[in-house]
C-alpha cells in the first residue's frame, strides 16, 4: 500500500471513531503536487461533532493530519463538509 492510502486509511478509521454513524464515512482522496487534499462526507446529523465545538475538533484533526504529512514530506489538507 502507498503511504497517500495509509495515511487517509489512518485518518478516515480516526473521523470513523468521532461520528455516531460510521458507515456513513467517504472519504475522496485528491492528489496534488506535494502532496494531497483529503475531502470527508458524513452523515449530516454528524457533521456538528466532526467540526466541534467552535472548530475544535476540525483544528485538532487537522495538527494530527499536518503531523502525519510532515513525517511523510507530504502537504495534507482536511477538507470537512460544513
Amino acid at each position: 500500500m502507498d503511504p497517500i492510502h495509509a495515511i487517509a486509511d489512518a485518518v478516515t478509521n480516526i473521523v470513523k471513531l468521532m461520528v455516531d454513524k460510521p458507515e456513513d464515512v467517504s472519504v475522496e482522496v485528491v492528489t496534488v503536487p506535494g502532496g494531497m487534499d483529503l475531502c470527508y462526507s458524513v452523515a449530516p446529523s454528524d457533521v456538528g461533532k466532526l467540526i466541534g465545538a467552535h472548530g475544535r475538533n476540525a483544528r485538532s484533526l487537522r495538527v494530527i493530519v499536518g503531523a502525519i504529512g510532515m513525517g511523510a514530506k507530504l502537504r495534507i489538507s482536511l477538507d470537512i463538509p460544513g
